[in-house]
C-alpha cells in the first residue's frame, strides 16, 4: 500500500514538474500553448502536494516537491509585490477593453473611463454598432481624437481614443503588415509637456489552426517594441491573447513594465468572464511601457465582454 502511495505521489509531482516546465518551449503546439497558462494552478498543487506528503509522513518526497515549489514560488511571489509610485502626480492613465465583437455594454465603460480618469482609451473589437452606442453615452465628447476604425460584425476593429492631443503614425490606420488580422493603430500622445508612442495589440488567439499566425503576431510586435530605440516613452496596450507563461509574450514584454504585474496584484485574470463554465484565470489583457513611472494600476469587468478591463496611471518625465 505504502509503495502504491509513492507511486503515485512521484507521478503527480512529475505531472506538475511537466506542465510547469511547458512554460520554457516556445512551440506553436496548441495543447501545449493552452497548458503554458496553468502555471498558477501547477504551483496551487505543488503545494496540495506538499501537504498530503507531510500528512502521510512520506518525508523523502516531501524534499523534490519542496525544491519544486520553490522553483515555482519564485516565479509567483514577485507578483505580489507593489513597484509603483503611489505619491507621484498621475499625467496619463491608459485603458484598453477587448469589446467582445462589440458587444460590450458601452455605459459601463464609459462609467469605468470616468472614474479612472482616463486620457488614453485602446478598444479592439469595435464594430460600428458599438460605436454608435458610444457616441449615445458621451464617449466621443470626452475624448478629442481618434484613430483606426470600427469592423462590421468582425474581430478586427480597433480605435485608439485620446482627450490629449494626438497624431496617427504613418500607416496606422491602414491593414498591418504584422501577424495580425486586426488593426493594431500606433500614436503619439502629447502630454505633459512630452510626447508618448501608444501602440494597440491584438494578435491572433491561438485557437487550433491559428497558432502559428499568433506566434508571428507577437514576434512582430516585439520587433516594433525593439525598433523604439529613441528615448521617448511607449505603451503596447492591448488584448494580446499571451501571458506570462508563452516565451513569445514574455520577448515582447521584456525590458518594458507590466502595469497589473507591477502593482504587485498577484494572480491576475482577465479572460474568460462572460457566459463560462470556468472562471477567470488567466491575463491575456495588458498595459506595458518603458520610460514612464506607474503610479497605479488594476481592472475592471464589464457586461457584454469576456476579457476585463485593464488601466493603468503612469507620471510621464517632463520635456
Amino acid at each position: 500500500m505504502r509503495r502504491r502511495i509513492d507511486v503515485g505521489l512521484a507521478v503527480v509531482l512529475v505531472a506538475l514538474a511537466a506542465v510547469g516546465g511547458l512554460r520554457y518551449l516556445d512551440v506553436t503546439v496548441q495543447p501545449v500553448v493552452v497548458l503554458q497558462t496553468a502555471g498558477p494552478f501547477v504551483a496551487i498543487g505543488l503545494l496540495l502536494l506538499l501537504v498530503l506528503t507531510l500528512v502521510l509522513r512520506r518525508w523523502w518526497m516531501a524534499v523534490p516537491v519542496v525544491v519544486a515549489l520553490g522553483v515555482a514560488a519564485s516565479l509567483a511571489v514577485p507578483q505580489f509585490f507593489s513597484h509603483t509610485s503611489p505619491k507621484v502626480e498621475r499625467d496619463l492613465t491608459v485603458m484598453s477593453a477587448n469589446l467582445l465583437y462589440g458587444g460590450a455594454d458601452a455605459q459601463q465603460l464609459m462609467d469605468a473611463v470616468r472614474y479612472h480618469g482616463v486620457d488614453v482609451l485602446v478598444l479592439t473589437e469595435v464594430t460600428p454598432e458599438f460605436v454608435d452606442r458610444f457616441v449615445e453615452v458621451g464617449g466621443e465628447k470626452y475624448f478629442t481624437s481618434e484613430a483606426g476604425e470600427p469592423r462590421a460584425k468582425s474581430f478586427t476593429g480597433t480605435i485608439v481614443y485620446s482627450r490629449y492631443p494626438m497624431t496617427a503614425v504613418a500607416g496606422a490606420g491602414e491593414q498591418p503588415v504584422t501577424g495580425s488580422t486586426s488593426l493594431e493603430p500606433e500614436v503619439t500622445v502629447r502630454v505633459a509637456g512630452s510626447e508618448v508612442r501608444v501602440k494597440a495589440a491584438h494578435p491572433l488567439a491561438p485557437l487550433p489552426g491559428d497558432t502559428d499566425e499568433w506566434r508571428s503576431g507577437l514576434r512582430d510586435l516585439e520587433a516594433w517594441k525593439d525598433r523604439q530605440t529613441g528615448s521617448e516613452p511607449i505603451v503596447l496596450a492591448g488584448d494580446f491573447n499571451a501571458g506570462f507563461g508563452h516565451p513569445g509574450f514574455r520577448s515582447v514584454a521584456d525590458g518594458m513594465v507590466d502595469a497589473q504585474r507591477a502593482a504587485g496584484q498577484g494572480w491576475v485574470r482577465t479572460w474568460p468572464f462572460v457566459g463560462r463554465r470556468i472562471g477567470p484565470y488567466v491575463q491575456l489583457d495588458h498595459v506595458l511601457s518603458r520610460g514612464l513611472t506607474l503610479v497605479d494600476a488594476g481592472q475592471v469587468a464589464i457586461h457584454g465582454a469576456d476579457h476585463a478591463v485593464v488601466w493603468a496611471a503612469y507620471a510621464v518625465p517632463k520635456g
